[in-house]
């Protein structure tokens, strides 16, 4: 079918737009590889019809592979509204941070900071292989979901949290928490109009984390691996610029005696009918691990709990359940769906 596809400026067009199936895309997609002249053209149509403010300084050569990155955002831009029906901005989870010039170990020598400074001794190469046994440090860098693994490893306790504010920061700084920030790094140390470009073409994303020292109305310090005096001084608005590209993330680590829960916020987050009935089947098959789990140990079902004889009344199959325990399991199944989605992934259904 791709064969019997002809190039047409209104195809073009309806490509900028969203309106072509799947064929047509990928025909688009192979024309306009072998065609770069006519990629930025596309690009414009696309940011016009998204409303993408670009800047009127000159924009450097982009490569074909940034222009085809830039035609898959601009893409699920297009997309994704019709098909999902929802504006949740997606967390940026799996980005790698640590992205250092050199080594990309600036994860590594933030949680030796937080490590030392909280009282346990480790070097930075200890830490180092540590990280790559465990596989968390890979060759383009951290993830930032596994930052602050390695402080847990070593009995701290860490609390990965996103949309914090600054207010956050100074609140755990002043309960003697070390405070990790992931950032873009370039928008620190950087080219800032360079990096502008950077964020319309590939996407606003953090590759680079530093630890919190002080923070003042107009001013913020920060320990910074990549730099020659590790200890730099900002003003808050850059900070927050930097901060931004990674949702605000932070990563607090302290001596876990003052544990305070803060799940990620999940209430923007739509689901469509066949996902909710999927909640029901991931809600039974968790009852059923669980009971699988306890009758391994020698539980049994009993009217009430007994920790000495083994006995528990939710030994019971998932339809005999009361309802107040299967809404637990419920609650468990729609907020691991609707994460999934936050971080990223989406859930497709085979036909």
């Amino acid at each position: 079918m791709a064969d019997d596809i002809t190039i047409t400026d209104d195809l073009l067009a309806a490509y900028a737009e969203g309106n072509v199936s799947h064929d047509e895309r990928m025909v688009v997609r192979q024309y306009l590889m072998d065609n770069p002249d006519e990629m930025e053209s596309i690009l414009m149509m696309m940011d016009e019809d998204y409303d993408i403010t670009l800047d009127d300084s000159p924009m450097p050569p982009l490569s074909p592979d940034l222009l085809r990155d830039r035609m898959d955002n601009l893409w699920e831009e297009v997309m994704s509204p019709k098909e999902n029906g929802s504006s949740y901005r997606i967390l940026p989870a799996t980005a790698k941070a640590a992205q250092n010039i050199i080594d990309n170990q600036c994860v590594i020598r933030c949680e030796g900071k937080a490590l030392r400074q909280l009282g346990v001794i480790i070097t930075d190469e200890e830490l180092l292989e540590e990280s790559k046994v465990e596989g968390w440090l890979q060759p383009d860098g951290t993830a930032l979901h596994h930052i602050g693994r390695l402080s847990g490893l070593h009995g701290m306790g860490v609390a990965h949290r996103y949309n914090c504010t600054l207010d956050d920061i100074r609140e755990a700084l002043q309960s003697g928490s070390v405070v990790i920030a992931a950032v873009d790094g370039g928008e620190l140390t950087g080219d800032l109009e360079a990096e502008k470009q950077e964020d319309i073409v590939q996407g606003e994303m953090p590759d680079h984390v530093v630890v919190v020292e002080s923070i003042s109305e107009d001013a913020i310090t920060l320990y910074d691996s990549s730099t020659p005096q590790h200890l730099d001084t900002y003003p808050v608005a850059q900070f927050l610029d930097a901060w931004a590209d990674s949702s605000y993330y932070l990563i607090i680590i302290n001596k876990g005696e003052d544990y305070d829960p803060h799940p990620i916020d999940l209430s923007d987050v739509e689901i469509s009918d066949d996902l909710i009935e999927l909640r029901e089947a991931i809600a039974e098959n968790a009852h059923e691990v669980w009971a699988y789990n306890r009758k391994q140990e020698g539980w049994k079902y009993g009217p009430e709990r007994d920790d000495v004889k083994k006995l528990h009344p939710d030994m019971i199959a998932y339809s005999q359940l009361p309802e107040s325990e299967k809404l637990y399991d419920r609650e468990m199944a729609i907020n691991t769906i609707k994460l999934v989605k936050k971080l990223g992934w989406d859930i497709v259904k085979r036909k």
